[in-house]
């Protein structure tokens, strides 16, 4: 099996088996590509998948990090996309041994989330959109439904009528990998949806554009963008981040790290400890600010 075969066979499997997003796929197949690229450069674009050893994925790394000048942030991605291909290619008996088990990620300075505090939320929502405009009503639901709910920017496009319980006060939400998850629907998000929907269907996408169509990721990124700049918030807030809000004031009011990893849609709660750092420094400035 070559390389451009196994790749594209690995692809399709995770599209169909796994229903991975679109957005996921394009990654992978952006990671790999930087693979077969490096190969080809150094002559060895023949190689077929049973021959690539361990000091081809090694120097491959090296490249990523001495000529192409990745971030280690970057080449630790790339690596994450081989591990997943390789282990596929495993499965499959296309290769005996994954030549990525001895490679080490490089190490990363631990960023801490970016997140609004209290003031700027206030002034996000207050002046953030114009209510002139005649998308006001779905805007601010789009802003609400983020800071009240820490969606990813994929789950809200992705957000249907049919998700949405107000009898229960809850909404369906179909995170990654297709995993559903249900969670509570806080007064605020009710309210903004229940007056975006009207008197229209209970059904299709809840975020629509112009054509009543599903809105897109950009579009959605467009309405949080202009929000930002409006209500005059200096530093650059993407939906990430307002979801890195929504965990950030769940921990700041009581609530335990296995809640916030359920609310968020986490698979492991590795990654939702990050959330304890912001928490941390938030007592310590507590602490410095005690007069002696």
């Amino acid at each position: 099996m070559d390389l451009p075969a196994a790749i594209e066979a690995f692809l399709e499997h995770a599209r169909i088996q796994r229903g991975l997003a679109e957005h996921t796929l394009k990654a992978y197949r952006t990671d790999l590509g930087h693979l077969w690229y490096y190969l080809s450069n150094e002559g060895k674009e023949r190689l077929g998948v049973r021959e690539l050893s361990p000091l081809d994925v090694k120097d491959f790394v090296a490249h990523l990090r001495d000529d192409r000048q990745f971030r280690p942030s970057s080449i630790g991605r790339v690596m994450s996309s081989l591990r997943v291909f390789f282990a596929f290619c495993v499965q499959r008996e296309w290769i005996a041994l994954d030549p990525t088990v001895s490679l080490r990620n490089p190490k990363m300075a631990k960023k801490l989330p970016v997140y609004l505090v209290d003031d700027e939320i206030g002034a996000l929502l207050r002046r953030g959109i114009d209510p002139d405009a005649e998308t006001a009503m779905r805007d601010r639901a789009i802003l609400i439904t983020f800071l009240f709910t820490g969606m990813r920017l994929a789950e809200l496009v992705g957000l249907d009528w049919e998700g949405v319980d107000f009898a229960a006060n809850t909404l369906r939400i179909r995170g990654k990998g297709s995993k559903e998850r249900l969670v509570p629907m806080h007064a605020e998000v009710a309210a903004a949806l229940a007056g975006l929907r009207g008197d229209s269907p209970a059904r299709g996408p809840v975020f629509r554009g112009r054509e009543e169509t599903r809105m897109t990721s950009r579009m959605v990124g467009y309405v949080v963008e202009k929000a930002i700049k409006r209500a005059g918030l200096s530093h650059r807030i993407t939906p990430h981040k307002l979801r890195h809000t929504f965990a950030t004031q769940l921990l700041h009011r009581g609530a335990n790290l296995l809640e916030i990893k359920e609310l968020l849609g986490h698979s492991q709660i590795a990654t939702t400890s990050i959330y304890t750092h912001t928490h941390v420094n938030r007592l310590r400035r507590a602490v410095e600010g005690i007069d002696s």
